[in-house]
């Protein structure tokens, strides 16, 4: 080597500490490093590409739940001697649960129930089941021609509709009087001020399985302090960390410990107490109820609509 002088790239040099760097090696290193990272630049844009895809279906997601949400009618509503309140909470991304409130004067429709499966799937299937419900769910469609006309339209729609369970019902707010058919839903609770309790069976199949099913609607009167509930299995099969699922009796027990105060009251004592039994477990499936309720004797309310129950306890989901 030429003292003065750079060495060349095939000749290498003795370092400092006595060791002899060989520069034929070293070039071809330095050249592959710079092609490896000019090859790895395409994946970079290929990873950030897809980040801003996930975020964007994200979006969009929130945005499909809020729509559900509008789609379902106010989540609170006062009206006369009647109170009510529900709310959904999605195992993924969107619910198959459902509650729908439609008023018409001082007579309100109101469906509670659960389409088969979960996540986007379930969600999409729910704008075209709120049309159905919101459609047929006219004051004077008895809940049992509801459920048949509802069940006629899925059956046509197979293989591809899904099956639902569904408590639909038509209510006098003035009154208290309630019509109602059970579509293969898990039975809705009857609490009477009195303690005593009714589940409500009177219906018909799930809807969407047999063609030509028939349907029954029954009657009740909702009497001052009375308490109706309705609820997805999503609440009973809940489980804490050791796998015991919650269960009609706890939701019973809950439902007689939250008293007369509201149904917004109640609604969220009832989701309260499915979250401290999970005790942080993830929800499996989605969760949802429906609380109506009459005023004590001797109560007066104005009426009041609510869209969201912005004090809801929160649920984890997985």
């Amino acid at each position: 080597m030429n003292q003065g002088t750079f060495p060349s790239a095939n000749e290498g040099h003795l370092q400092g500490n006595g060791n002899y760097t060989d520069h034929s090696v070293l070039a071809p290193s330095i050249m592959q490093c710079v092609q490896s990272r000019s090859s790895t630049a395409p994946l970079q844009e290929e990873l950030n590409a897809l980040r801003q895809e996930k975020l964007d279906l994200h979006a969009q997601l929130f945005e499909a739940a809020q729509i559900q949400r509008k789609l379902s009618g106010a989540r609170a509503l006062r009206h006369g001697c009647l109170h009510l309140a529900s709310e959904v909470f999605a195992a993924a991304f969107l619910p198959g649960d459902f509650t729908i409130f439609s008023q018409y004067g001082s007579r309100l429709f109101a469906a509670h129930g659960d389409i088969a499966g979960k996540g986007i799937v379930a969600g999409m299937w729910f704008t075209n089941l709120a049309g159905l419900l919101q459609s047929y769910g006219r004051p004077d469609s008895c809940p049992a021609q509801i459920a048949s006309e509802v069940n006629r339209h899925l059956c046509y729609l197979r293989p591809i509709a899904p099956f639902v369970t569904a408590f639909v019902a038509q209510i006098d707010c003035v009154l208290g009087e309630v019509n109602y058919c059970n579509a293969g839903h898990f039975p809705p609770v009857l609490l009477r001020a009195n303690g005593q309790t009714e589940l409500l069976q009177t219906g018909g199949p799930l809807l969407g399985a047999i063609e030509d099913a028939e349907f029954d609607s029954g009657r009740l009167t909702l009497e001052c302090g009375d308490t109706l509930v309705a609820y997805s299995d999503g609440v009973l099969e809940c489980r804490d960390p050791s796998g015991e699922e919650f269960g009609l009796d706890r939701l019973l027990a809950a439902l007689r410990r939250a008293g007369q105060s509201s149904a917004q009251a109640t609604l969220m004592m009832l989701l309260a107490e499915v979250q401290d039994f999970a005790n942080g477990s993830p929800l499996s499936d989605d969760v949802s109820l429906t609380v109506i309720q009459r005023d004590a004797e001797g109560t007066e309310h104005p009426r009041v609509l609510v869209n969201d129950l912005s004090d809801m306890p929160g649920m984890q989901v997985g």
